[in-house]
């Protein structure tokens, strides 16, 4: 085992020697550090560092660890976006930007930071002016614990999935940025099953202990949790007999996770433009009222592109589900330059994932999406009757849905909308489509709240001859944006709305019911008639 990890050392150490490192002439400073426990300074420490120098060091400890660096003592030149003198973090080998984990300067300390795997790289950088006494670090692998401040991020028991060690204890501190959220979701659990004052999960809203959710035990999974702030607090603790396998789960926070309950919204991966960060899982659900679907439209997307001996998306990727997990119908998988087409859910629920590797990262992508309001619309050879469940637009008056103008306002009936319209009212009007006369008009839905104005437009069309109706979206909050969405999607036509997706139609039934009275008249006239000859 200690030469495997000595080959990899060794092998990660030759990648990493990237060009443009380099160190003043006769300068000693940088390297490979594999201790569990180890200190890093710059040149001349505590006296003032030369200039025109840069020391790089990688610190490599065993996998499935992770390393915690704090520094003790920091003061370098001072710059407002740290271009002159500065030292340099990466989660990682490369020097990518998606590795980036900050960049530092001046005299304010920068915070402890852990890493997400077992490679830490550290750059210090100076220029020819104006030194100052520099820093010093000292690092320790930290298999049990720890402060995380990444976007996203993996936590495991210790050995997982081997057997966990007795006497265990470890404390996780997940710290996003402020006014953000954490999500963390368990993958695998299987923890001693006897009552949770053995070996026990316990998850902290918050960083005090008086914050406690709960202790979890056993193999059922802890549900899914999202804090409250920006801190959440993650214990394991094991006593003196008997183990598992332990546990594994992620976090995500900040910009990595959200939810969105809005009819209409627009999703970016992570610094979009700039590179999304490396080694990240991220989720965006999507979730609105009961009867809606959600039409999901992608602007940009630019990612790693595939693997080449395996023409699969090995590396980094979207992937969006029908649902609001994984475990539920994959829609699909995309990376590189790959410009899905636009997706339809089948319910009230999607959710968008993004999954990047340890390196090579790019600018990610831009998504639209609009919720499709559940129309049920028919029509006689006179007018329309349209429909909405009241329960998918709990937040509208009726006043907010309408046919044409505000004065053909839908009316509550039961538990759904309705507009009950003849064709020479609410601005319906007459049009040649196809070499077939339609009658059509425009429903509006109005979201609209306060000063933020967000009107959805319908088109209501109906065939008389046939007693057809359909319906699609025309625009939403932002039409101008809408319409550049089709030309960059190649839609020949507007995205239609619920009914009109699965390309319901509906007809009506009366000119069916008519003739058949007429014939049955006729019959009973004619044995008239020949009662009456008889006769």
């Amino acid at each position: 085992m200690q030469n495997i990890h000595c080959k990899f050392i060794f092998m990660i150490s030759v990648l990493w020697k990237a060009p443009g490192v380099h160190t003043r002439k006769g300068v000693k400073c940088g390297g490979v550090l594999s201790a569990p426990i180890g200190h890093l300074s710059t040149p001349n420490f505590p006296r003032v560092y030369p200039p025109y120098t840069e020391c790089s060091w990688l610190i490599v400890v065993s996998e499935g660890s992770t390393i915690q660096l704090t520094f003790q003592e920091f003061s370098l030149e001072y710059h407002d976006a740290c271009e002159y003198d500065y030292v340099k973090i990466y989660n990682g080998a490369t020097r990518d930007d998606g590795n980036l984990l900050g960049t530092f300067c001046g005299s304010n300390f920068p915070p402890n930071i852990t890493s997400s795997w077992h490679v830490l790289s550290v750059i210090f950088h100076s220029d020819k002016h104006v030194g100052s006494t520099g820093f010093s670090a000292t690092y320790r692998k930290d298999i049990c614990g720890g402060v995380l401040t990444g976007l996203s991020g993996v936590i495991t028991s210790p050995d997982y999935p081997d057997n966990y060690p007795n006497n265990a204890e470890c404390h996780w501190l997940i710290r996003a940025a402020p006014h953000s959220k954490i999500r963390l979701v368990f993958t695998d659990f299987q923890l001693e099953s006897q009552e949770c004052n053995f070996d026990y999960v316990a998850i902290f809203d918050g960083y005090g202990l008086e914050e406690q959710v709960d202790h979890y035990c056993g193999t059922t999974k802890p549900p899914d949790t999202t804090s409250s702030s920006n801190e959440l607090l993650v214990v394991f603790k094991s006593d003196f007999n008997i183990g598992g396998r332990g546990f594994k789960a992620y976090f995500s926070s900040g910009e990595c996770q959200d939810v969105y309950t809005a009819v209409t919204g627009n999703i970016t991966s992570p610094r979009y433009p700039e590179m999304y960060p490396n080694n990240i899982i991220c989720q965006w659900n999507i979730q609105l009222p009961p009867g809606f679907r959600i039409k999901m439209f992608f602007r940009e997307v630019e990612l790693e592109e595939r693997n080449s001996l395996t023409e699969e998306c090995d590396y980094d990727y979207i992937a969006v589900y029908d649902g609001q997990s994984v475990g539920d119908k994959l829609l699909g998988k995309w990376c590189g330059y790959e410009l899905p087409p636009p997706l339809v859910s089948s319910r009230n629920n999607l959710l968008l994932v993004l999954v990047t590797d340890r390196d090579t990262a790019s600018s990610g992508f831009l998504v639209f999406y609009i919720g499709l309001v559940p129309i049920n619309v028919s029509c006689t050879r006179t007018d329309f009757h349209i429909q909405i469940p009241s329960q998918s637009v709990p937040q509208l008056e009726k006043s907010h849905i309408y046919l044409g103008s505000p004065t053909c306002a839908a009316q509550l009936s039961g538990s759904n909308y309705k507009i009950y319209a003849r064709f020479d009212t609410c601005g319906i009007g007459p049009q040649k489509r196809n070499s077939t006369s339609v009658i059509v008009s425009v429903l509006y839905v109005d979201f609209s709240l306060g000063a933020q104005t967000d009107v959805h437009e319908y088109e209501v069309q109906c065939e008389p001859k046939r007693k057809e109706a359909s319906v699609r979206i025309l625009s939403g909050s932002d039409p101008a944006q809408l319409i550049g969405l089709m030309e960059k999607t190649g839609e020949s036509h507007l995205p239609e709305a619920a009914a009109s997706e699965s390309t319901e139609r509906v007809q009506d039934s009366s000119d069916v019911v008519f003739i058949s009275i007429c014939i049955l008249a006729g019959v009973l006239m004619l044995i008239a008639v020949v009662g009456l000859v008889l006769l």
